[in-house]
């Protein structure tokens, strides 16, 4: 855990000499306002895509055919994240009514009745054998939770992932916790000089087993290194939207996975098993999360037939 700590270290302060730039910083929290509200949604079962995600925050757009849950879900998200660059730049301690101000936003229009209120019934997590706090102890829990974040017992990623792990464990709302808890990682990464990292919703049932591991055992190997990953990613993509020397791509060059694979002659099935196993990797993305792939990269799978 040391080496990328050190990794991430050393990254984030390359990352933070571009952020410098008002303009670059500007680019990204408006990046950020969508990203995070598509993949933390995402990963709690939202419907929208990236597209849809970013036209309900922008410009208020929705479609009948997605619940309207769903777009409250992403404009509540945004709501919440602006709150956390708020306070991230505020030198005061983050204080329970932080959290319950968070909370509120995530479900405001959604659930008023509970929104910024503690759980007073049990809880269980559907699936998962994880036993949740009595809420009777919930508030005394959540006292000794805010204490320990502001102790600044170890460095800021590690505290950040940390404090992740604690919240999501108390699990002290009704809904709503997962959103909550890596907004308030994000929050503590932001006020302590990183920005915020990024959980793909692919990566979703190792996200979550890694938790529940740790809950099970109280052994965090697993979870720690999947979210020091995940850090180290996030960071990186950071860097790569300001690199001036990235070549730019033609989107209208580009194939969707059925294209590709028709263009190579092979099946769909054999190029998501070159995917599984890292012989290939998509060029881009589009904005509903499809994966695109390059002319050339045709003539490169003539080496695996």
């Amino acid at each position: 855990m040391k080496e990328i700590l050190e990794k991430i270290i050393k990254k984030n302060k390359q990352l933070t000499k571009v952020l410098k730039n008002p303009q670059a910083k500007e680019v990204l929290i408006k990046w950020l306002l969508t990203e995070l509200a598509y993949t933390s949604n995402h990963i709690e079962g939202n419907t929208l895509t990236r597209h849809e995600t970013e036209l309900a925050i922008t410009e208020g757009i929705t479609a009948a055919e997605k619940p309207i849950k769903d777009y409250m879900e992403a404009t509540n998200h945004a709501d919440a994240f602006k709150l956390v660059l708020e306070l991230s730049a505020q030198k005061e301690d983050i204080t329970e009514d932080d959290i319950l101000k968070i909370h509120k936003e995530v479900l405001k229009g959604i659930d008023e009745e509970y929104a910024g209120r503690y759980r007073s019934v049990r809880v269980r997590i559907s699936g998962s054998t994880v036993i949740m706090p009595n809420p009777l102890k919930v508030p005394d829990l959540m006292a000794e939770f805010v204490k320990y974040i502001n102790s600044k017992a170890i460095s800021v990623p590690e505290m950040a992932l940390e404090v992740h792990f604690r919240f999501v464990s108390i699990h002290p709302f009704i809904d709503g916790n997962g959103r909550v808890g890596r907004l308030l990682m994000n929050l503590i990464l932001l006020k302590g000089g990183y920005w915020p990292i990024i959980i793909r919703p692919r990566d979703r049932k190792q996200y979550i087993n890694s938790i529940e591991k740790g809950q099970l055992t109280e052994d965090l190997s697993k979870y720690n290194a999947f979210m020091f990953k995940a850090f180290e990613r996030t960071i990186d993509t950071y860097i790569d939207m300001f690199d001036n020397n990235k070549p730019d791509v033609q989107q209208n060059r580009l194939l969707k996975i059925s294209q590709f694979a028709k263009a190579a002659g092979i099946p769909v099935s054999t190029i998501r098993y070159y995917l599984r196993i890292g012989k290939i990797k998509p060029v881009s993305k589009t904005q509903g999360d499809y994966m695109l792939f390059s002319e050339d990269q045709v003539k490169d799978l003539e080496k695996y037939k």
